[in-house]
């Protein structure tokens, strides 16, 4: 071995040692979901008009991956991205149609999703940090309003006995959203500004306050705003001349909350208050008419829940209430208008499957019925849950998780003459769920997952008075069971 040959060999030895004091400090963690899946409807939003009596039963396998890598680069910053590969057995193969699909024979379908992207920057001798890029946020409304991944920035501090949040998200650049090429300012942006302060004055009480502006500046609809087609058909100008859906300006939404928890023993009283107002300019597209007109809104939410446990069993009983409104047509909205309805989750730890979005769902099964077909439809909505989980004594790796929940509008109809949404009467129906696990090895949960609802009137078919969405038959009660397997790492 020559002396060139050693040297070099010595550098590198060097460098090898030196390599774990250079390197940023990286963590890897995520999970692999993959359920088996079969139910009797197919509805990806909107319940009312899906299914019809004897509906075929839908059998299917799908995964989500997530992975996380977080990397810290000194004491002050830090970076995280979070990605995600969705699909469905059998659906897509060598195709570059996009996300959700690429479960087919060869795969090799272009589906990878950026879920966050951000970087965290801590200020030095205080308590203040900033986190800026794609990245979650969400309500203390249990996620009835927002439960999403927005590009934005978010602030953190202590300020005296408060911890406080702010926040900046632009949820929709008119100038660049769907590849559009105007240089007009604010063509339809659409930003999101919040603010959330915590209280905890001692270990078993906390308390706290949101505020959120939802600003929409422009007149594109990106989405449906107000939920279903029911409203859009109610809020016509002169006769069917035009709608809110296609015809809204800007939109100005504001949104309070209040919140408390309190614990006492082992019982634990919690419960939100949220009132939203504002309003949604519309221009009327009516040729004969150049009418313009505001939608007025106004609505009121809220929660108390009930939590106890005894050993290994936990408990919990939960009453909701949305306001609802039975006259659409004079121009106020008397409920909780929701823009951001298909980036919410709301009440999914209760657990349910139907009535309320599936906690496990993957790229299919974010369902939430009570919450597109009533609560944001303007029907309000009125619930009372009973949830509870086991963890056997002698079996700590078992669990059975289980709840009953009754559901019910407030008003049955929107409009007074307007029979295109009247519903024969206000209950939605009845849930019940069982999902019974095992924890494997200590990373992998194997679960067995059912849930079944039992529909009321507001779902039944009226006959002469037909709703929008309606059904043209009475319709099966949905069920959903699966299997899933979860790979946390």
């Amino acid at each position: 071995m020559n002396k060139t040959v050693k040297i070099l060999l010595a550098l590198a030895m060097v460098a090898l040692m030196a390599a774990p004091a250079l390197a940023l400090e990286s963590k890897l963690s995520g999970f692999l979901n993959v359920r088996g899946i079969g139910n009797n409807f197919s509805a990806t939003n909107n319940y009312i008009g899906t299914l019809t009596d004897n509906a075929k039963t839908q059998n299917l396998v799908d995964q989500r991956l997530r992975m996380k890598l977080d990397t810290k680069i000194n004491d002050y910053l830090s970076f995280t991205y979070y990605l995600e590969v969705d699909m469905q057995w059998g659906d897509e193969q060598y195709s570059n149609a996009g996300r959700n699909d690429g479960g087919g024979i060869g795969g090799d379908t272009t589906n990878l999703e950026t879920k966050n992207a951000y970087f965290d920057v801590k200020v030095p001798d205080s308590t203040s940090s900033f986190r800026v890029g794609l990245q979650g946020f969400a309500d203390h409304s249990d996620y009835s309003f927002f439960a999403a991944d927005m590009a934005g920035v978010k602030y953190k501090a202590k300020l005296g006995g408060a911890d406080l949040t702010a926040g900046w998200f632009k949820l929709i650049d008119g100038d660049t959203y769907g590849n559009r090429t105007s240089l007009l300012p604010n063509i339809d942006d659409v930003t999101l500004w919040a603010l959330q302060a915590e209280f905890k004055p001692n270990a078993n009480f906390k308390f706290g306050g949101d505020y959120y502006y939802y600003q929409n500046e422009g007149s594109q609809a990106y989405a449906t705003f107000l939920g279903t087609a029911d409203i859009a058909a109610v809020l016509a100008f002169n006769g069917g001349g035009g709608d809110w859906t296609a015809n809204r300006q800007d939109m100005n939404l504001h949104y309070f909350n209040g919140h408390a928890e309190y614990r006492l023993e082992n019982v634990v009283l919690s419960g939100w208050l949220e009132f939203s107002t504002g309003t949604a300019d519309s221009i009327n597209n009516n040729t004969a008419t150049t009418l313009t007109e505001d939608l007025d809104v106004q609505g009121f939410a809220g929660r108390l829940k009930a939590a106890t446990n005894f050993g290994g069993l936990k408990l919990a009983l939960a009453g909701t209430y949305f306001s609802g409104d039975d006259n659409l047509a004079d121009g106020d909205a008397d409920f909780i208008v929701n823009p951001l309805a298909t980036e919410s989750f709301a009440f999914a730890t209760d657990g349910f499957m139907i009535f309320t979005p599936d906690i496990a769902w993957n790229s299919i099964g974010q369902y939430g019925f009570a919450m597109v077909d009533a609560a944001w439809a303007g029907y309000g909505l009125g619930s009372v849950v009973l949830t509870g989980a086991y963890t056997p004594e002698q079996m700590k790796n078992a669990y059975i998780k289980a709840g009953v929940g009754y559901f019910s509008s407030l008003e049955d109809k929107l409009a007074a003459n307007d029979p295109r949404t009247d519903r024969a009467g206000t209950e939605l129906g009845t849930e019940v769920y069982l999902r019974v696990g095992y924890r494997f090895a200590k990373k992998l949960d194997l679960s067995i997952n059912g849930s079944y609802a039992s529909l009321g009137d507001f779902y039944d078919n009226n006959g002469g008075g037909k709703a929008v969405n309606e059904a043209t038959t009475d319709i099966d009660d949905p069920y959903e069971v699966y299997l899933k397997a979860t790979l946390f790492f």
